[in-house]
């Protein structure tokens, strides 16, 4: 028997196969479907396109009404941005300026009404919260307190930036209603449940809560001690003295004139002593000389010429 003999299919290695030539199923998919792939390429590209373009348009849109809003400065401008961006963002942020410029002109009901009409047509509007926190304080300071309650609950319940201050509201309306406790859970509630954020509101409930239970002071303060007048400190009303009923003149020291007072501190005492008999004066002569002091003689007058006679 030959040592040639070929290997049995079932021992060894296999033979490696033939290279196939034929078309990958990949290959054959594509030029099957190569019609049906190059429309959908086509029509994904258009849906590309038209979404940058509508994306773009309404971009621009909003950034229009976003300039009509800041312009906006009259109740007719508002309403003019409300009516051209209905259901939109943009026309609900135009009622609720609106309503703020209506409370801020006195006219409260119609501020309120505004507000409702916002809440109304739009509850999916950002500023939902806001609005409803609005609507409470606009009722509270008109005496509602119930509606204010039920708008500031509301306001609560939408979890937004304006809901910690709906919390704070709460708390001061059961307060202002003697339930100190309640108020005090309303005002741990906001240190709670906004504990990393909201730090302001936060600040204004602890000093709340401090004040809680603290009673004023009933007692009458004591009055202040009445002023003591000291004299010399205060100044008086002018008042002249009485002369006195006789008064001698101080004899004058020779060689010193008498020394007559500055008009500035010399009252006027012309009326007062209008009824009193007039002082004499001493006469302002030069004081006499002492034997002492040798007087000096007077220098000799000069004669006058005589007159020449009239023949001359």
């Amino acid at each position: 028997m030959s040592e040639k003999t070929d290997p049995k299919p079932d021992q060894g290695p296999s033979p490696i196969g033939e290279i196939s030539q034929e078309p990958s199923a990949l290959e054959a998919f594509l030029d099957a479907n190569q019609k049906k792939l190059v429309i959908i390429g086509i029509l994904a590209i258009l849906c590309i396109v038209g979404y940058v373009i509508f994306d773009g348009l309404g971009k621009k849109d909003e950034r229009d009404a976003a300039g009509l809003l800041a312009a906006a400065r009259t109740v007719p401008d508002y309403d003019s941005v409300s009516k051209k961006y209905e259901g939109q963002n943009a026309g609900g942020s135009a009622l609720m300026l609106k309503s703020q410029l209506l409370w801020r002109d006195q006219q409260q009901q119609e501020a309120v009404k505004s507000i409702e009409e916002f809440i109304e047509n739009y509850p999916e509007h950002p500023a939902l919260g806001s609005a409803y926190t609005s609507l409470g304080s606009y009722q509270q300071q008109l005496g509602n307190t119930e509606k204010a309650k039920e708008a500031f609950g509301k306001s609560v319940d939408t979890k937004s930036s304006a809901s910690s201050l709906a919390l704070l509201s709460l708390g001061d309306i059961a307060l202002t209603l003697g339930e100190s406790e309640k108020a005090k859970e309303l005002y741990e509630r906001i240190l709670t449940e906004y504990e990393k954020s909201h730090f302001q509101v936060k600040t204004m409930a602890e000093q709340r809560i401090k004040l809680i239970g603290v009673k004023a002071p009933t007692d009458k303060a004591p009055e202040p001690p009445a002023p003591i007048i000291v004299p010399g400190v205060t100044t008086p009303p002018v008042s002249v003295p009485e002369l006195p009923e006789a008064t001698t003149p101080a004899p004058q020291t020779p060689g010193k004139p008498t020394p007559v007072p500055s008009p500035a501190t010399t009252p006027d005492i012309s009326k007062e002593t209008s009824d009193l008999p007039e002082l004499e004066l001493p006469e302002k002569n030069p004081p006499p000389a002492t034997s002492g002091t040798p007087s000096k003689p007077e220098a000799p007058s000069t004669p006058e010429a005589p007159a020449p006679p009239e023949g001359e």
